[in-house]
């Protein structure tokens, strides 16, 4: 991922740490002059365990994004959920309905760059 984004000329920090009361919050990047973050997961699995594993993980990344936005309002949330193996509109409801704090949701390599860019984030 790191790759890509540099590929794409965004500037990033790699497991960023946010503080959250007494807590820290660590995003997997931080695009920091577009006040942005990105949390990138991925399963191969078959479809009803892949299912399970990206609702779960999305859940926790709906929680993160919610804290983030609590003590840090101006950033902006992006989501990359990837399961090749599961059907596109099954994956985008099952996440995208766990998801409410995120800004904008990629469910592919492919659609993270205009998911940055609708926020903003062209360089």
């Amino acid at each position: 991922m790191r790759g890509l984004l540099l590929e794409m000329g965004l500037t990033h920090l790699t497991h960023a740490v946010f503080p959250n009361g007494g807590r820290l919050i660590v995003v997997d990047f931080f695009l920091a002059d577009r006040r942005m973050v990105l949390e990138c997961w991925r399963t191969a699995g078959r479809r009803g365990v892949a299912l399970g594993w990206m609702e779960r993980n999305a859940a926790f990344i709906d929680v993160k994004f919610r804290r983030l936005k609590a003590t840090h309002p101006s950033i902006r949330c992006v989501a990359l959920a990837e399961a090749p193996h599961v059907e596109s509109a099954v994956l985008t409801k099952v996440v995208g309905e766990i998801l409410v704090h995120a800004d904008g949701v990629a469910y592919s390599v492919d659609e993270l760059g205009p998911a940055i860019a609708k926020l903003g984030g062209e360089s």
